[in-house]
């Protein structure tokens, strides 16, 4: 094991802070379900009677809020919004882009190899370093999953609400923000049940008790459980956990059959709206419970807010101890010393994933 110091981490972390990486002597570690080498690719498969073994794909989204055709197209969008927006909605800092799908890539490529496609949504975009013939890679721009009058469109929710629509897409895949990394080495069976069953994960509290109740992710989340109560009696009012997403193709489809109009009016707003659904971080897990096609399941995890007073104690915890499943670097809303945090999430980035993967140029 070896530890040195991170410089410039700014006034809220301790004096003297370290950041702590670790060097193996013996490349290989046991993970569930293979024997994993530290290196992409190599791999030496072994299945349990009950892992899942069918194609698994994952869906990020993505976009490039410096690029100065979507800022212009961002603009006139907000001078010919109908209404009052949600001051969150139209938060810019949502944006803000730390190099998250390059570590997060990397992070899959090493931890989960066995991923079949990988398909990248985009606003017509792609990152600079990015490969984009990748032979595993498809990138998908909205243009080919909305309709025209919907576009352009800068809200979240109605991205997600229309990931069904990605041609060729497999029937099992898991949904990735780009701020979600994975830690560990983790298997099929981590994500999907042994006959496909989609897992998710319940956090302790209740979106109706959040402190910020009036938040955009937890009125979307209010809205779902009016629906699937609506229409299966009871659900759950627990958030769930902001991590990499397993989901069913058909019941996203589902969803688009029972919920036809109330995805619609999703997929129409330009920005995030009190009537928004969250499909596949909210929706899509209480519809596969009512319906058989997924099971709650522990994740091993870690929630950092990168507007956090204390962010800088955060990452240094998070580097020097052993990395959870999963971990969220999140920013619901933008801190005023914008160039001090960006130094400490590249920093922490950069000590978790130091070597480029296949994806980059």
């Amino acid at each position: 094991m070896f530890c040195y110091p991170i410089t410039e981490l700014g006034s809220y972390a301790a004096s003297s802070s370290w950041a702590v990486g670790l060097s193996r002597l013996d490349s290989r570690s046991q993970g569930t379900g293979a024997r994993w080498n530290v290196f992409p690719g190599e791999i030496e498969p072994t299945h349990d009677a009950l892992d899942f073994v069918g194609p698994i794909d994952v869906v990020y989204t993505w976009v490039d809020a410096d690029d100065p055709t979507w800022r212009t197209e961002y603009r006139q969008a907000l001078l010919e919004e109908q209404g009052e927006l949600e001051s969150s909605a139209a938060d810019l800092g949502r944006f803000v882009s730390h190099d998250e799908l390059r570590y997060s890539l990397r992070s899959l490529e090493m931890h989960l190899p066995w991923v079949n496609n990988i398909y990248l949504v985009t606003a017509a975009q792609v990152p600079e370093w990015l490969v984009a013939e990748h032979p595993k890679l498809t990138v998908v721009d909205h243009a080919e999953i909305f309709d025209p009058h919907c576009l352009p469109t800068f809200n979240s929710h109605a991205i997600e609400s229309r990931l069904s629509f990605i041609s060729g897409l497999s029937e099992h895949f898991i949904y990735v923000n780009d701020d979600v990394f994975f830690g560990q080495p983790l298997s099929p069976h981590t994500f999907f049940g042994p006959t496909g069953q989609a897992k998710f994960s319940l956090a302790q509290g209740h979106f109706a008790d959040a402190a910020e109740a009036e938040l955009p992710v937890n009125v979307a989340a209010a809205n779902n459980r009016e629906l699937v109560v609506s229409s299966y009696g009871r659900t759950t009012s627990r958030k769930f956990k902001h991590i990499a997403h397993p989901q069913r193709l058909s019941v996203h489809r589902l969803a688009h059959e029972i919920f036809e109009e109330e995805l619609a009016a999703t997929a129409m707003n330009k920005f995030r709206n009190p009537a928004d659904i969250s499909l596949p971080s909210s929706l899509a897990h209480q519809l596969a419970a009512r319906t058989g096609h997924g099971y709650p399941a522990e994740f091993d995890y870690a929630y950092l807010d990168i507007g956090s007073p204390s962010l800088s104690v955060q990452a240094l915890r998070l580097a020097r101890r052993k990395p959870p499943q999963m971990f969220c670097l999140n920013e619901v809303r933008q801190p005023t010393d914008i160039r001090q945090r960006a130094r400490v999430v590249k920093q922490l980035l950069e000590v978790l994933y130091p070597y480029r993967s296949s994806f980059e140029k």
